[in-house]
């Protein structure tokens, strides 16, 4: 009855693992995933698109300062004619005219100066924006890269799975042969080495996997599973 339920057990996976080749046989099959694109938008969580974001606040504030250092630079003088002060109230005529002076003075070469430095602060703007769009286009398309090696990584892990409950059912026929000495040692110590090469693979793909996923998550800058619910959220 156990061999019997093993060849059924295998029959089922065979035919599971048939079904998933058949899908990626097909010729219209591809990697393509709108979801990888919905993926991108989220770009801006990005830590170096974050960074490039302070980066662009710098720069304004240069942009503001420099506008405004003029002020810095100015010199004002007030004077008041003493002996106005020290008129007697019977003098009704100002000995002195105007009673105040106020003036104000700027360093010549001023204006050239602070004009070249407000071009070179407002370059230092352009540039900081003009590289946070380059950083988030480069950084959407790394999203897309990166999600179709993740894709790829699961396709590979469930392909694999079906190999290797292929040869756990395998093993488990030898097993049960080996016990009523229908077969020799070598041929059960060959089945179980089959498996264990196959759990040996299974490891490598989901450490490929998890790093897939890792790299996808540091460039999106969230947990896969927290995008995927934000995305989710929106499309609602």
């Amino acid at each position: 009855m156990k061999l019997v339920f093993s060849f059924l057990l295998l029959i089922a996976v065979s035919s599971n693992a048939q079904s998933l080749a058949d899908s990626l046989g097909n010729p219209g099959f591809n990697l393509q995933d709108s979801l990888a694109d919905k993926l991108a938008d989220l770009a801006l969580n990005n830590k170096r698109v974050k960074l490039a974001d302070k980066d662009i606040n710098v720069k304004k504030f240069e942009v503001q300062k420099n506008k405004a250092a003029w002020l810095n630079n100015m010199s004002a003088s007030f004077n008041l004619n003493e002996a106005n002060i020290k008129s007697t109230g019977t003098d009704q005529n100002n000995i002195f005219f105007p009673r105040y002076n106020l003036g104000l003075t700027l360093p010549l070469g001023f204006f050239f100066s602070k004009a070249k430095d407000v071009q070179i602060a407002r370059g230092n703007y352009e540039m900081a924006e003009a590289l946070k769009e380059a950083q988030v286009e480069e950084t959407r398309e790394a999203i897309k890269m990166q999600y179709q090696v993740y894709q790829a990584g699961k396709y590979l892990l469930a392909l694999h799975e079906t190999i290797l409950q292929d040869e756990n059912v395998l093993l488990k026929e030898a097993e049960a042969k080996f016990a009523k000495n229908e077969i020799g040692l070598q041929a059960f110590t060959d089945a179980s080495r089959r498996y264990n090469a196959e759990l040996v693979k299974k490891i490598g793909l989901l450490k490929d996997l998890n790093n897939a996923k890792y790299q996808l998550e540091t460039l999106i800058g969230m947990p896969l599973e927290d995008a995927l619910a934000k995305i989710t959220a929106t499309a609602k």
